[in-house]
């Protein structure tokens, strides 16, 4: 089975010295990715080589994990704040549902569209 990225690429996209790097978080952040891609996309596994945009969800969605494992919306500490990313991971995530319009998840409503019956043809019982 194919991994989505390699942690490799997850280190030096956050440009993260080796030492600082933590391979377990990282590995944690991917399988995360994954789950919300999986999810997405409806794949179960991902095929290799993994596509391109795949990759680059999966990545981006990973360095969001990994930046900020609480999910928190923003953090503030005296006069500096961050917002975090939460936005931009509806986005991707909503690119990939977009890709693959297959993986509509239950509860989404109907996936074909069915006409009416039609009961004209019953007779009326007394």
């Amino acid at each position: 089975m194919a991994e989505l990225f390699e942690l490799e690429d997850l280190r030096k996209l956050l440009r993260l010295p080796v030492d600082e790097f933590d391979s377990d978080a990282a590995g944690i952040a991917r399988r995360q990715a994954g789950g919300w891609l999986s999810d997405a996309t409806g794949l179960t596994v991902w095929p290799d080589p993994v596509p391109e945009r795949l990759w680059s969800w999966g990545i981006e969605l990973a360095a969001i994990a990994y930046n900020n494992p609480d999910g928190a919306q923003s953090e503030q500490i005296d006069d500096y704040k961050v917002v975090n990313d939460a936005q931009r991971r509806g986005q991707i995530l909503d690119a990939a549902r977009a890709a693959y319009p297959s993986a509509a998840p239950t509860g989404a409503g109907p996936q074909w569209s069915f006409p009416a019956p039609d009961w004209s043809w019953e007779t009326p019982r007394c």
